[in-house]
């Protein structure tokens, strides 16, 4: 072998073993099967004020060496139906994991703290709690119907492993629920905040005094307590069980084990200990209510924090905080203020179970990329909890969650490293047979190994920037649509990645608009190049511009004829929809070897806007009924066509919905308000393409190997038949057939609805999902939560999917 050759295969056998660390499965989780069985708690029975909390040992529970991947509970009665929290109040369940000599049997309702048999040991989570603390793997409360708790692939909740498990022992797992029934009570706030005066109770459940000054929390609301009711309440017992639902995978090399670690923002470090102080979690403590120079200036909020520092770090993989009723969000974040993840509360809004008005409902969760988030050996951490303080609050709690993974296998694709192997296959062709044989099978194995590796910690050094901008105006009266295309807006320039942006109708004081009365039909922002000179025609869309002064600027879609070429557009769900590029992802703009000599990079940006104020019929002014905007022709005069009954050509700008009579509204000016976040350009960013599917695309192959696209972009629902009603299929779905030219990596994904809308699917040809987009409808009259309308498309997290020039199906539900 030459010395020439001699050096390269050593050079690319060093790349081999640099690139293979470390490099990840992910993709191979996906193929294990993942197990669900639905276990019921044994039974507790409840009467109008009483407190049930029971410890169950021994539970129904999955066996052998597996990775949890979801576990969740609810309250239900005797025949499964969920119990509402205005009726049994949650307070929480947790459960816990035990070692147990295989003879043993467990005390009946004891407490953990309360065994202390050789025979019963305890396998706490990672936290830093001590003296029997907050130990468990999973606890939630009254929000425990909404709040996701899946772990993401590839990682997992490693139990059941053989080698940990002592000799003559098996592994148990203990359920501890505490609920507390509501019905007919005097003050079901203060019973489910444990007040001591409304349970007439003086001594804990250990029968100690209560400590001096101590007016709510769990020592009043113990097992077999008695809240207060409204005399002359005779409400029946009723037995009642908690739900609880599994998920799990066989445990394999390819999952990657995290770590549970629970955060109190009542621990108070003791570092008078050494070097590894004593963590005093008091799990609970009480909001006092603001002054009245506080509530007159609507400064009713409080902050409880604790500062705890973390001795082994990791990646956070996963986030929650459980609060109570008052709760305000909760935050973990770096001493300097940089934050990890952030926790908000969603309160209900009726009497249907899962959606309890003045109940914590739900808590947001944080599914950070994998490696965009990590935490140092050591790094010391702060837990910000924020109550409103416009009451008193008793026994309230933030406890935080966070699962971490010590070691993170990266799995994105570098383009240096695929640079390096084309360059050494490149090179050995330019050598003896041998030689290049030898290359190119290293070549390979780097390709390989560098599939996925990530570069995604280098982008979070570079500054996010952010600006918020006004459209230029436009004016609504009741029943009038503006429909208006606003060209050369301001918008971030240079060569840059956009990270974000997303936008929302106001008025001229800065008050976000409801939709119930100016309903957000979409607005679409756009690129192109102009010349530098060029002044384009007011009001006119994309589509009316024939001039070789204009050059439109596409995204990657394969719709045609100047439609959907946008590179950011929603509706109504616009305020609560994320766009967030994940890090190390951008979508590049700007690039000055791109624009033309002469020309500049500019953006349009179109709103459609519809005031339904005193409306006929709102639901049909939003869907563009062209009855009710008395129209037969087109906004360019054309007729419409047969069958032509609501959409796009009815409510075009200046069209008018009919309104009731009488009805009197004023005019007012209105603006897109519209935030943009982005970074500047590096090498370390990875390019995404935008690519828009849509559901009633129907390729035409007849023009060969080019497919002709003809995107319509909407359609009509008809009424289901009287049989679908009676057997509850009301539901229509349509589909597209789409063959990807280019394949790559899904990074995003949403889908855009309407009112009726029940969810998008993006699938392969064989039936297998990559991601699908649900919408959240509001529930309430305020701005971003109105009843009726779509308030958000929420979409799990859809990375690790490739296309591989390969047909996809677009499936939409109404």
């Amino acid at each position: 072998m030459v010395p020439s050759c001699q050096s390269l295969v050593l050079l690319l056998a060093v790349l081999v073993l640099g690139l293979s660390l470390p490099c990840s499965d992910a993709i191979r989780i996906n193929k294990v099967k993942t197990t669900t069985s639905v276990y019921l708690s044994p039974k507790f029975v409840l009467e109008p004020g009483s407190v049930a909390d029971k410890y169950f040992y021994n539970i129904q529970f999955p066996r052998g060496h597996i990775a949890m991947k979801y576990f969740n509970a609810e309250v239900v009665d005797e025949e499964g139906n969920p119990v509402p929290l205005h009726e049994t109040y949650l307070h929480h369940w947790v459960i816990e994991r035990y070692y147990a000599e295989t003879s043993y049997v467990e005390p009946v309702l004891s407490g953990f703290e309360d065994i202390k048999d050789p025979e019963f040991k305890i396998v706490r989570n990672s936290g830093l709690c001590q003296n029997d603390a907050l130990g468990q793997y999973y606890g939630l409360g009254s929000e425990t119907r909404k709040t996701d708790t899946h772990v993401p692939d590839p990682f997992g909740i490693e139990i059941g492993n053989p080698a940990d498990i002592p000799a003559g022992y098996e592994e148990r797992w203990m359920l501890n629920v505490h609920a507390i029934d509501t019905r007919g009570a005097v003050d079901k706030l203060g019973c489910t905040e444990c007040r001591c005066d409304l349970y007439n109770v003086t001594k804990d459940g250990q029968g100690q005094p209560l400590r001096p000054g101590y007016t709510g929390g769990l020592y009043c609301c113990y097992d077999g307590t008695h809240c207060s009711v409204k005399q002359g309440n005779n409400g029946v017992k009723r037995s009642l069980y908690l739900r609880y639902t599994v998920k799990w995978v066989d445990w394999s090399d390819s999952i990657v084990p995290v770590k549970i670690y629970i955060f109190d923002v009542t621990d108070r470090p003791d570092h008078s200990a050494g070097p590894s102080p004593k963590h005093d979690c008091r799990v609970e403590y009480n909001v006092e209510p603001c002054s009245t120079v506080d509530a007159v200036n609507d400064r009713c909020f409080h902050n409880q924090q604790a500062v705890i520092t973390l001795p082994t770090g990791g990646y956070i993989i996963y986030g929650v905080a459980h609060q109570h009723t008052g709760g305000l969000g909760a935050t973990l974040y770096r001493e300097d203020g940089r934050v990890l993840c952030s926790s908000i509360p969603i309160y209900g809004q009726s009497e249907d179970v899962g959606d309890e008005a003045g109940y914590i409902v739900g808590m947001s969760t944080c599914y950070p990329h994998p490696g965009s988030i990590k935490i140092n050996d050591g790094e010391t951490l702060v837990v910000g909890s924020n109550y409103s303080s416009s009451q008193r609050h008793t026994g309230v709690m933030d406890l935080f969650y966070i699962l971490v993974a010590e070691h993170l296998l990266n799995y994105h694709r570098t383009q240096s490293s695929l640079a390096l192997a084309a360059a050494a296959e490149a090179i050995g062709k330019k050598m003896g047979p041998s030689c290049q044989s030898l290359v190119l099978l290293l070549a390979v194995l780097v390709l390989g190994l560098s599939l996925p590796c990530s570069d995604a910690i280098r982008i979070n050094k570079v500054k996010t920037r952010t600006n918020v901008y006004l459209s230029p105006k436009l004016v609504l009266e009741p029943g009038s649509v503006a429909d208006k295309y606003f060209y050369n807006i301001n918008f971030p320039k240079g060569h840059i990645a956009i990270k974000y942006f997303n936008a929302e109708v106001i008025d001229e004081e800065g008050n976000p608009i409801p939709l119930h009365e100016t309903y957000l039909h979409h607005w679409v922002l756009a690129r192109y190049y102009a010349r530098t000179s060029y002044l384009e025609p007011e009001q006119i869309g994309f589509d009316h511009i024939e001039n070789s002064d204009f050059q439109l600027v596409r995204n990657s879609g394969l719709c045609q004829n100047n439609v959907l070429g946008q590179y950011y557009g929603l509706g109504s769900e616009t305020r609560k929809t994320d766009t967030h590029v994940p890090d190390p992802f951008g979508i590049e703009i700007g690039n000055p070897a791109e624009i033309p000599a002469g020309y500049e990079e500019r953006w349009m940006l179109n709103v459609h806007a519809i005031d339904t104020r005193g409306a006929v019929d709102r639901l049909g002014c939003t869907e563009c009924r062209c009855d009710l905007y008395n129209v037969t022709k087109d906004g360019r005069g054309q007729p419409l066509r047969p069958g032509y009954t609501g959409g796009l050509h009815c409510c075009y700008d200046g069209t008018q919905c009919s309104v009731k009579q009488g009805y009197n509204g004023v005019k007012r000016s209105l603006y897109l308000r519209y935030t943009v976040k982005w970074v500047d350009w590096s090498d370390s960013i990875v390019p995404v393409k935008i690519y828009i599917f849509d559901a009633t695309d129907r390729t035409d192959q007849s023009a060969g190997s080019s497919l002709k696209h003809d995107c319509l972009v909407e359609y009509n629902v008809e009424p289901c038949s009287t049989v679908d009603a009676v057997n509850d299929q009301c539901f229509h779905n349509q589909q597209a057939v789409i063959t990807m030219p280019t394949g790559g990596y899904i990074v995003y994904g949403v889908a855009h609805q309407h009112t009726g809308g029940l969810g998008a699917t993006l699938y392969r040809e064989d039936g297998r999902g990559i991601c699908s987009s649900i919408p959240i409808y509001g529930q309430s009259e305020e701005a971003g939560d109105e009843a009726g309308y779509i308030r958000t498309c929420q979409s799990p997290p859809c990375l690790a999917w490739t296309f591989h020039f390969e047909s996809g199906v677009v499936s939409e539900s109404c």
